[in-house]
């Protein structure tokens, strides 16, 4: 009987991660949440793309001190590796996997999509213009999740726990978590309710992050487009939050990027033209944070 309930689980994993696979590239997984939460119990670290060939590995000690940034980076989509073309950043910016540091070059360890990325562009503008030594980029986005997936008691949530412990051990300490997501996010009929939801979601997972002794500030994208609009409800959530006394800051606004049609790829991710002026826009988002 055991051994029959291991087969079927087994099995069972094995079909998740078949259509994970079909799908995850596009931002467009099965919409069985709970059997992606079964495949990342049986698979812990499953999800994201973690091919390590052709990276350039860099001792992490070696990264050192002075202005250096270590950017904690989830949500979903496009906060991973799902714009339409790849980039390779100069010296000075990493990717942080798995307790080992490497030089940032698209598709990103560790989130999903096997495509291209803002953190890779986002790294060479804050390096090359010198308000940065380095940059080490923490990307953990899954594509097509909502908050509750990210938030405390979410089958996500040990993502962000594992990368904080995971980073801390090798002595980089978080000083920006950057969150993009909310394209997967119900409509309502304009109750209010929905600000309330993600409200609640978003500061019981930052609740969880400062537990773990990460004071770095947030910065919130306005990020819910669909493909087909924009979710008034959620866009007015994520602006609500900001609340500079508690570390809470607005991030760029994706939604006004996605408007431009000429910036889109695949209805839902970015072309060229809308990663580097993403990258742009948290440049700018950063600066207006001072010296957060």
């Amino acid at each position: 009987m055991k051994r029959t309930m291991a087969a079927c689980a087994l099995l069972c994993a094995l079909g998740i991660s078949y259509l994970y696979g079909v799908y995850s590239h596009r931002d467009r997984l099965p919409p069985y949440p709970q059997l992606l939460a079964v495949k990342n119990r049986l698979f812990p670290g499953s999800i994201g793309f973690r091919d390590t060939r052709g990276k350039i590995e860099v001792p992490c000690g070696e990264i050192g001190s002075g202005k250096v940034m270590v950017a904690l980076a989830f949500g979903q989509s496009n906060a991973g590796n799902h714009g339409e073309t790849t980039h390779a950043s100069m010296d000075g910016v990493y990717n942080f996997f798995r307790g080992r540091c490497y030089r940032a070059a698209d598709p990103l360890l560790g989130p999903t999509g096997d495509r291209g990325s803002i953190w890779t562009r986002l790294g060479d503008l804050l390096v090359g213009s010198g308000r940065y030594d380095r940059v080490v980029f923490i990307p953990i986005g899954v594509g097509s999740t909502t908050i509750d997936e990210w938030s405390r008691g979410g089958y996500l949530h040990s993502r962000i726990i594992s990368a904080i412990r995971e980073s801390r051990a090798r002595g980089l300490a978080i000083t920006h978590l950057l969150w993009v997501q909310g394209g997967s996010e119900k409509r309502t009929r304009g109750d209010g309710s929905n600000i309330e939801r993600y409200r609640k979601s978003f500061h019981a997972m930052m609740e969880s992050i400062r537990e773990q002794g990460v004071t770095a500030p947030v910065f919130v994208a306005v990020s819910t487009f669909n493909g087909r609009d924009v979710n008034p409800d959620i866009q007015a959530a994520q602006r609500g939050l900001v609340d500079p006394g508690k570390g809470i800051y607005p991030g760029p606004d994706d939604d006004e990027v996605l408007r431009d049609v000429a910036s889109r790829w695949e209805e839902v991710h970015l072309s060229p033209r809308g990663l580097d002026r993403c990258a742009r826009e948290w440049v700018k988002a950063l600066a207006r944070a001072g010296g957060r």
